[in-house]
């Protein structure tokens, strides 16, 4: 099995355990599943032809791809446009303010397939930003829609 497939498998597994609410439950602990479900509620969820318009009308908008590099070469690529941003989710807190100097600048978030992006569009609104969206097809379902990637 290639890196790039090993990589797959796993957002596979995982996004089939946060779908189907299979994680370990262990009392007054709460699962990332259920931290993501919550977070899912507290942002807006935008479609793959929202985040085209976007990036074609908007390069003020700052794409942040929270995956790590090694994931996006395992995957193949990233989403191709000029506002993209690779910010793995560790350093989000840290890093964001380099990119988005505003709290109104327009931000999207996206991973591989949405898993990590609820917390981090939460994360994002929870230090002030006022305009964040999640993509929540994140770059699988933008490769899928045949859109334009880059390495």
């Amino acid at each position: 099995m290639t890196f790039k497939h090993a990589v797959i498998n796993t957002l596979l597994v995982s996004s089939v355990l946060v779908s189907s609410g299979l994680q370990a439950k262990v009392p007054g602990i709460t699962t990332g599943a259920q931290l993501q479900a919550q977070a899912e509620k507290r942002t807006t969820i935008i479609s793959t032809q929202a985040l085209k318009k976007m990036l074609d009308e908007d390069l003020d908008m700052v794409l942040v791809d929270v995956r790590l590099p090694s994931e996006i070469t395992g995957m193949g690529g990233a989403i191709k446009a000029p506002q993209n941003r690779n910010i793995p989710r560790g350093w989000l807190e840290y890093r964001i303010i380099s990119v988005a100097l505003s709290k109104d600048t327009p931000i999207v978030v996206y991973c591989g397939a949405g898993i990590r992006t609820p917390l981090a569009a939460d994360t994002l609104q929870k230090m002030g930003y006022t305009n964040v969206k999640n993509y929540s097809a994140g770059y699988i379902g933008w490769k899928k829609a045949g859109l334009p990637t880059a390495p």
